[in-house]
């Protein structure tokens, strides 16, 4: 269908694309004459669907009673099921137009044959459609139940903060104050100082760990750091990876390769990498910036890791962020191994910002666009919510894009009243403060930023990438009497979800292209990253709707799963897969995996995954695709690459109307 999926699961959906879904369902099946028995049911379904989710946050809810979150599933699935059957009944409809317009090329009694052939699909096709309205029917029949359970519960009306899905905020992201540095002067100065200090008797590395709760602002104290003029001055290379929980030696040396190099690293093996890592950094000075460490057990790595870095010149340095303590004593101590020289590394545990920074902070997010002297009233609310971030900045951008949006008194103070009550102080309350925030977004940009979790952390997005997954798997809804392209819309959803803060935007170098030194020129592009903790709730309020399987997976899947992806193979995992019948997106990104492995897991996974939108294969070696590909019908994005060659890049919006086809 042209029209996205009805996507919810935890949050109410929008009901104009379930109505848009059942009034054409019902006009196909009086249509064709296949209405017999339901035509009382249209009457009934949609104001039963319309009282559900105008008296229900599900969110609310879903602790306190399975059998509300099992009901709205099953909804759910109802309501998708007719989807696909009036999807299906489209593809063979534009089918048909398309053997019509061959008609001059075939004979007589061959195209009776295939025109038989449509008709018994069509025949197949009406029947799911009508046993699809059925179903749906009987699940709404069960209305009464959920009320029951809900007046059981006390709850009788969805949150006040939704919002019209035309997207009224129309700001630009631009208008947001950006990277602004706020209350780290003192930090920033210490820093830069250490980084730049001539030093007649240098050690061959030292290295300064900053450390603090994650949300604190180490991140954005290093990106500030590595903009000063003096330290770009000062080093030859400044180069920049994000480590996370992994600490792969051979994946972080190709990170780092890849930085300087602004190319794709295809060399293999540890031994290759080093040496390579050796002839770059030769005779160089420069910062290396290791973002998010995790590390304090497999010390022996360090050692490995640091090896290759100890070729630069005596002045080179290390910048590492953690919130451990432990990373930084155990990077200090690998540092100090094998010379005789006293390496003067250091360590800076970053504290909350002060109540007047945060403030400041928080306000100029709140207030952009507008002037704070006209909302006194609201600067006095402010203040007292600033007492419960934990000094976080992170916490107030997020908090200040939510209260963008509506500049009342009595929202600003319902939201301190009810919503800051139980808030801790720490790590618990920042993160209590973003699921504040995400529960505030409208319907539609929550399902799009749960979507991000199947994706690892620091994961790097293009614009146009993550538009075109949105738009494939059916989060993207369009505007009511708007003739706006999905494209647009998801832009749309895309710079708002930036503007509250949910995304980072990041200049990095282009694959292939030299490097020039200005970090603005053409040489580079923009990309979004997801900071960690907004990654870490993004998978905490996605996990019976989008999968991510890793090394470190250790669940199991729901049967309930729309969208996966998949780094690594083992029987359990293709056997769970196998059950996930109403499965939307299917990513397959391997390195190491053998191909039999990746052929087998497919076509388990697409005997059963006929509803599939996205299919994305990302792999070392060449992959067969089994031939039931063929029949995915309903398929809006293919993507295929193996090794370095995108083999393959489809994607068909609009009912195959608009067909963009690259091939690299």
């Amino acid at each position: 269908m042209a029209s996205a999926a009805a996507v919810f699961a935890g949050k109410a959906m929008a009901t104009s694309i379930i109505s848009n879904i059942v009034n054409k369902a019902f006009d196909y099946l009086m249509d064709n004459h296949k209405a017999g028995g339901l035509k009382s049911a249209r009457e009934r379904l949609l104001p039963q669907i319309e009282v559900v989710f105008d008296a229900v946050d599900t969110e609310e809810i879903r602790d306190q009673s399975r059998a509300l979150d099992a009901w709205l599933w099953q909804l759910r699935d109802a309501v998708e099921e007719a989807e696909d059957a009036l999807d299906e009944l489209d593809y063979y409809r534009l089918e048909k137009e398309v053997k019509k317009e061959q008609d001059n090329k075939v004979r007589k009694y061959k195209r009776k044959v295939i025109q038989g052939f449509s008709r018994a699909f069509n025949l197949g096709s009406l029947e799911r459609l009508r046993n699809s309205v059925k179903t749906l029917d009987d699940v709404v029949a069960g209305v009464e139940r959920f009320f029951q359970v809900l007046n059981h519960l006390n709850i009788d009306k969805m949150r006040t903060h939704k919002q019209d899905v035309e997207l009224r905020n129309s700001r630009q992201t631009s208008s947001l104050p950006g990277g602004l540095l706020l209350g780290r002067e003192e930090e920033r100065k210490s820093i830069v100082h250490w980084l730049t200090k001539p030093e007649s008797n240098a050690s061959d590395i030292a290295v300064f760990s900053l450390v603090g709760l994650g949300g604190i602002g180490k991140t954005s104290l290093a990106q500030d750091i590595c903009s000063a003029t003096d330290v770009k001055e000062h080093f030859d290379l400044i180069i920049w990876v994000c480590a996370s929980h992994d600490f792969d030696i051979e994946a972080l040396t190709k990170k780092i390769l890849q930085d300087i190099t602004g190319n794709e690293i295809t060399l293999v093996g540890l031994n290759a990498l080093h040496k390579a890592l050796e002839e770059r950094l030769i005779s160089k000075t420069f910062l290396l910036v290791l973002d998010d460490v995790w590390n304090d057990e497999r010390k022996q790595d360090w050692v490995k890791f640091l090896a290759p870095l100890k070729r630069g010149k005596k002045e080179s340095k290390i910048l590492l962020t953690t919130r451990m303590q432990s990373v930084a004593v155990v990077a200090a101590t690998k540092v100090q191994e094998g010379t005789t020289k006293q390496v003067d590394s250091r360590c800076l545990r970053l504290s909350g910002l002060k109540e007047t920074a945060l403030l400041l902070l928080l306000n100029m997010y709140a207030f952009s666009g507008a002037n704070p002297d006209d909302y006194r009233n609201l600067q006095q609310i402010s203040k007292k919510m600033v007492k419960k971030l934990s000094g976080s900045p992170l916490a107030a951008k997020v908090l200040g894009g939510l209260l963008n949006d509506n500049k009342d008194s009595s929202t600003w103070n319902r939201i301190l009243d009810s919503d800051f009550h139980n808030i801790q102080q720490g790590s618990e309350g920042i993160m209590m403060v973003l699921r504040l925030s995400y529960q505030h977004l409208p319907t539609h940009l929550q399902v799009c930023y749960r979507y991000c979790s199947l994706f690892h952390k620091d994961y790097e997005f293009t614009k146009k990438e993550l538009v075109y997954l949105w738009m494939g798997s059916g989060l993207i809804q369009p505007l009511v009497d708007d003739t706006t392209q999905p494209e647009d819309i998801g832009m749309k959803y895309l710079n708002t979800l930036s503007e509250k803060c949910f995304f980072d935007m990041k200049s990095v170098p282009r694959l292939g292209r030299a490097i020039k030194c200005n970090l603005y020129d053409e040489y580079y592009e923009e990309k979004l990253v997801m900071h960690d903790l907004l990654h870490e709730l993004a998978r905490s309020v996605s996990a019976s709707e989008c999968t991510r399987v890793d090394l470190n997976f250790s669940g199991r899947i729901p049967k309930t799963v729309r969208h996966i992806c998949i780094e690594m193979i083992n029987p359990a995992v293709i056997e769970q897969i196998s059950h996930a019948k109403r499965l939307r997106t299917l990513l397959m990104h391997f390195e190491d995996q053998d191909e039999v492995e990746q052929v087998h897991m497919l076509s388990k996974v697409l005997v059963v995954a006929r509803s599939l939108r996205v299919l994305s294969i990302i792999t070392n070696s060449s992959c067969k695709l089994p031939d039931s590909v063929g029949d995915l019908i309903h398929l809006r994005y293919l993507s295929l690459k193996w090794g370095r060659k995108h083999m393959a890049h489809f994607c068909w919006f609009a009912k195959l109307v608009d067909r963009n086809r690259r091939q690299e």
